[in-house]
């Protein structure tokens, strides 16, 4: 009885993972094969409404195209040289840049828009993308 009961419990301790855990070829086709960075730009705009019931707000989001997008290969600060990127772009229609099969490593990616310029640095890891949302 001891046997069944211990037998049951590997059999169920092996088919209970989750299928992505498992299933490598989950997403293959949109794995990139070094890592990738996708990087987002928007303007939020709030707006509030004053009605005899109190203040409504809202929230409006518009993606910013043609905004450049700098890539550069080790963290950096406000106080940092930039020197010269490894990649430069600018953002689509959608407001979205990408710096595909890139080396894992530390970046700092740089947004310049008419509004002004912002920075964020990410890590990247093998097979992975990583996303960044840049806000003015």
């Amino acid at each position: 009885m001891k046997n069944i009961l211990l037998l049951s419990m590997v059999v169920l301790g092996l088919t209970s993972c989750s299928k992505d855990s498992l299933d490598q070829n989950l997403d293959q086709l949109n794995l990139p094969v070094k890592s990738a960075i996708t990087v987002r730009v928007s303007i939020l705009k709030w707006t509030n409404h004053e009605s005899g019931c109190g203040n409504n707000s809202s929230q409006e989001v518009t993606l910013i195209s043609n905004a450049k997008v700098d890539l550069y290969d080790r963290e950096q600060n406000d106080t940092d040289a930039q020197g010269t990127s490894m990649m430069t772009t600018r953002t689509d229609n959608d407001g979205s840049a990408n710096f595909s099969e890139i080396e894992p490593a530390v970046y700092t990616v740089w947004v310049e828009t008419s509004m002004g310029k912002k920075s964020r640095t990410v890590t990247t890891q093998l097979h992975r993308r990583s996303y960044i949302d840049f806000s003015f």
